[in-house]
């Protein structure tokens, strides 16, 4: 199958047709694809240099790494998994610092969770000081922990990320707290004054899976009852049969006198 090279010749023909006049207008992608071009080599290279640890893959084993120690003999031929090549054309994971702290921090406060996000992108440009915790136009959550977290470990405040990260935390600790009593003081004072709040979408939410709970309950109950009922019931005539059958067994010595 012959390989496709339209994709690749986009900024080849954008350009002759931006040169001839048949482009009035330069498309938004033109500079972005002009500062980084497709790649035009399609041979699979393998990727011997792996990015985050700087290691070589390419190099052979030493002979007394293939030492078996049960049998004390070496490995001379390679096998199947020696043979696999996967690992060699595979792109090698990417692993970020503030990664660890994201799951770590979440991990630790789950509630965070629940909070409502904004989730529209912004353009990657926004100036923020990290010198303190609070910034204008971002709101307090985990990713603040991270960001300060970072600034004070590049600042020199704290050599070691636990000691930083626990810095970071205690802060948001306190800005959280002192948000929540200014949150209760203007909910109490606008109550004072005749105000009606719906509920939030997490109340609301709660609300639905306490009627849910509280039917489950209902027909638990019930279930009990009936099942309840059902021994009772025969005990209650196999007692009476009992009963019975005693009374006639104690009546027949009595015709028998007569």
């Amino acid at each position: 199958m012959k390989i496709q090279t339209n994709a690749v010749n986009v900024l080849d023909r954008t350009s002759f047709y931006l040169q001839a006049g048949l482009l009035k207008k330069t498309p938004a992608w033109y500079n972005v694809v002009a500062r980084i071009p497709p790649v035009t080599k399609f041979a699979r290279e393998p990727k011997l240099h792996d990015p985050v640890s700087g290691k070589y893959k390419g190099e052979l084993d030493i002979m007394t790494d293939r030492l078996n120690r049960n049998t004390e003999t070496y490995k001379t031929r390679a096998g199947s998994s020696d043979r696999q090549t996967a690992a060699v054309h595979k792109p090698s994971k990417l692993r970020f610092i503030e990664d660890k702290l994201r799951s770590l921090f979440f991990q630790q406060h789950p509630w965070e969770l629940s909070r409502p996000k904004v989730l529209v992108e912004n353009m990657g440009n926004e100036q923020y000081d990290w010198s303190r915790m609070l910034q204008l136009g971002k709101p307090l959550d985990g990713e603040s922990v991270v960001q300060r977290t970072l600034y004070l470990l590049k600042s020199g405040a704290h050599r070691e990320m636990l000691a930083a990260y626990d810095q970071a935390r205690f802060e948001f600790y306190r800005l959280r707290m002192q948000q929540e009593l200014e949150e209760q003081i203007a909910y109490e004072e606008a109550t004072m004054v005749g105000a009606v709040f719906k509920t939030t979408a997490v109340e609301h939410g709660l609300q639905q899976e306490q009627k849910v709970l509280d039917k489950w309950k209902e027909d638990v109950v019930a279930g009990l009852q009936l099942m309840s009922a059902k021994k009772n019931s025969t005990k209650q005539s196999w007692a009476e049969a009992t009963e019975e059958k005693e009374e006639q067994d104690s009546a027949e010595p009595e015709e028998l006198k007569l």
